[in-house]
C-alpha cells in the first residue's frame, strides 16, 4: 500500500539533542535522588531502551511522569545547543511534493518543536501530537489514525528509539528506524524489520510504494 503518513519522531530523529539530553538527565539525577549517568560509558546507555534505562538509573515507575515534565524545562532551558540533523527541511519539502502527509508525535513540547525547527518547517507538519508520555506515543499513534482515517498500513513511523518502533509496531504501522539517535544502531535494528536509514534524505526511496493491484 501506498504511503499515505509519515509520523515523525523529534529529539534524536530530527533534532541533534542527545548531548543535551545527558546534560539534563545528569541535573535532573541531582534533584530526583537517582543515579547520575556521569562517567558511564555513552555506547553502553545507547543499548539500553528507555525502560531499561529507567531501571539502570533507579528511577521507579511512578516518578516517570515527574521526570519527564522536569526534563521538558530543562532541555528547552537549553534549546539553543539542540540543532536539526542534516537535510530535515529538504527531506520534508521532497516527501510534501510527492504528496505524503507529515506528522510529529514527540514526548516533547510544540515550543521546543517549534525552536529547533523553525516555524515554517514546523508548519510543514499536517498534525501535531507534542507531549506525549515517554511510554505513551501508541495512544497518540491511534488517536492519529482516528483523526486521519487512515489505515495503519498506509502510516510509516520514522523513529530513534526501541519506544518508538514498539509503538508503531502496536498500531500495525510500519516503521523505519535512524542510524544517527538515542539508540545505538544495533540495538535498534534488532527491532526494525528494514534496514536503517544512514541519512534522512534517504527516506522517500524507503517508503512503501503503490502494489500492482493498485491498493
Amino acid at each position: 500500500m501506498t504511503c499515505k503518513l509519515v509520523v515523525f519522531d523529534l529529539d534524536g530523529t530530527l533534532a541533534d539533542s542527545f548531548d543535551t539530553f545527558r546534560v539534563c538527565l545528569d541535573e535532573a539525577a541531582a534533584v530526583h535522588g537517582f543515579r547520575s549517568l556521569a562517567g558511564e560509558d555513552t555506547q553502553r546507555i545507547r543499548r539500553m531502551s528507555s525502560r531499561q534505562l529507567m531501571d539502570h538509573l533507579g528511577v521507579p515507575i511512578w516518578k516517570v511522569p515527574t521526570l519527564a515534565v522536569d526534563m521538558r524545562r530543562r532541555m528547552f532551558a537549553r534549546i539553543d545547543a539542540v540543532r536539526p540533523f542534516p537535510g530535515v527541511e529538504a527531506t520534508l519539502r521532497r516527501l510534501q511534493g510527492d504528496g505524503v502527509a507529515l506528522a510529529l508525535v514527540t514526548s516533547n513540547t510544540r515550543d521546543a518543536a517549534r525552536a529547533v525547527l523553525g516555524a515554517d518547517t514546523l508548519a510543514r507538519f499536517d498534525h501535531l501530537h507534542c507531549g506525549a508520555s515517554l511510554f505513551g506515543k501508541r495512544f497518540k499513534l491511534r488517536e492519529l489514525l482516528w483523526t486521519t482515517r487512515l489505515r495503519p498500513e498506509a502510516v510509516t513511523c520514522i523513529g530513534d528509539e526501541i519506544r518508538d518502533a514498539d509503538a508503531a509496531r502496536a498500531v500495525g504501522m510500519n516503521f523505519l528506524g535512524v542510524a544517527w539517535g538515542y539508540t545505538h544502531p544495533e540495538a535498534l535494528q534488532a527491532h526494525c524489520d528494514a534496514p536503517l536509514l544512514q541519512r534522512l534524505d534517504e527516506l522517500p526511496e524507503h517508503l512503501p510504494a503503490s502494489n500492482p493491484t493498485g491498493d
